[in-house]
């Protein structure tokens, strides 16, 4: 077992790309998830479908229009956090992610057109498009953020993911690593349900912090209405589900965003292409940061990047680094950050390792690197 140090950092190098990593491991394992089956007095009867004809329909589901709640409840195990973070909004969204309940509210109408927005009290964060126009929107911030998908862009994707398109694309790289099955029949928002049973299966032997996860799908248009992801030990870790559904097509006015007078709009310019190749861009690995590596597969995957020079810390992570366990070994030293699902390494050198397992997997991946 690597020795604990009490010692502090005198520069920690991690910054708040640190949180958005460590956010984007959580959602990666859980998908923004959802999973609420109540409302009813007994389960409804369906007809009988195996997990690959399941899988099938899902896939295949196309519906012409969407309007839905979402409910997401997240209780990852987070470590107190100090009082004195300061304003930061940034980090303070992350961190409020990761914790407490919050709304989601969705429509779509086709590819072309489509509103996500998280609604937390008063406050609305969106993002709209409608065409080839998007519009991100902050009630808080009172901005607004404009831009155009190019005409030449293949495939454009919407400009934000619904929770049930985020289950789906997680339903999509579905792999060897992973046992199928479908367990039972239930109600989300006063719809009939399949529940659609993943449990990880590692060859070597590896165990995930993830027992399973349970996604709810509906049984008339075949769309991920919730998911619940339930930790190695016991736990509803994160829980999103759909309170209100409704498969007619929104108002047109829904997706017609008009920034209020007298806010700040930011127009944001397609990036050119840049070149390719090691001559396109002269700065060091030091200064851009690296590609993250991988090791492992599946559901025990770790990743490990290390961060561009220029992103120094500021106080804010600092002080919550700072309160986070000081661990070392052969790899080095830093700090261990641990969830119910992920778990991650800070190290004082300016590298992260994320990744749903236990933290000696963590340490080995850092040291192989």
């Amino acid at each position: 077992m690597d020795d604990m140090d009490a010692q502090q950092i005198e520069r920690p190098r991690p910054h708040r790309r640190i949180v958005a990593l460590l956010v984007a491991g959580v959602l990666a394992v859980g998908a923004i998830v959802g999973f609420s089956v109540r409302g009813a007095a007994a389960d409804p009867v369906l007809p009988p479908i195996t997990p690959a004809e399941l899988l099938g329909k899902v896939a295949a589901a196309h519906v012409d229009g969407l309007s839905a709640t979402f409910e997401q409840r997240s209780d990852l195990g987070l470590p107190a956090l100090p009082a004195d973070l300061g304003d930061d909004g940034e980090l303070s969204t992350a961190l409020g992610m990761l914790t407490g309940t919050h709304t989601v509210r969705v429509w779509t109408a086709g590819q072309q057109k489509s509103k996500v927005a998280l609604v937390d009290g008063s406050i609305e964060t969106s993002l709209t498009r409608n065409g080839n126009q998007v519009w991100a929107w902050s009630s808080e911030k009172q901005e607004a953020v404009h831009s155009t998908i190019p005409a030449s862009t293949k495939k454009p994707a919407g400009p934000a993911t619904s929770p049930s398109e985020a289950i789906k694309t997680l339903l999509d790289k579905l792999g060897t690593s992973t046992d199928v099955s479908v367990s039972g029949t239930g109600y989300v928002a006063g719809r009939a349900v399949y529940q659609l049973v993943l449990a990880p299966r590692d060859p070597a032997g590896l165990v995930s912090l993830v027992s399973q996860v349970r996604v709810l799908v509906d049984a008339e248009h075949f769309v991920p209405l919730g998911l619940k992801v339930i930790a190695d030990d016991g736990q509803d870790a994160i829980v999103v589900a759909a309170t209100s559904v409704d498969f007619s097509a929104p108002d047109a006015q829904v997706f017609d965003f008009r920034p209020p007078a007298g806010v700040k709009v930011t127009e944001k310019v397609a990036p050119a292409e840049r070149p390719t190749g090691k001559k396109a861009d002269n700065r060091t690995d030091k200064q851009t940061g690296t590609k993250p590596t991988t090791y492992g597969s599946g559901w025990t995957t770790v990743v490990v990047a290390t961060l561009p020079e220029a992103a120094t810390a500021n106080e804010q992570t600092t002080v919550l680094l700072n309160t986070l366990p000081r661990v070392s070994g052969s790899w080095g030293s830093g700090r261990l950050l641990s969830t119910v699902l992920v778990n991650a390494v800070i190290t004082d050198d300016g590298r992260v390792a994320v990744g749903s397992v236990e933290p000696e997997s963590l340490y080995r991946a850092l040291a192989t690197r």
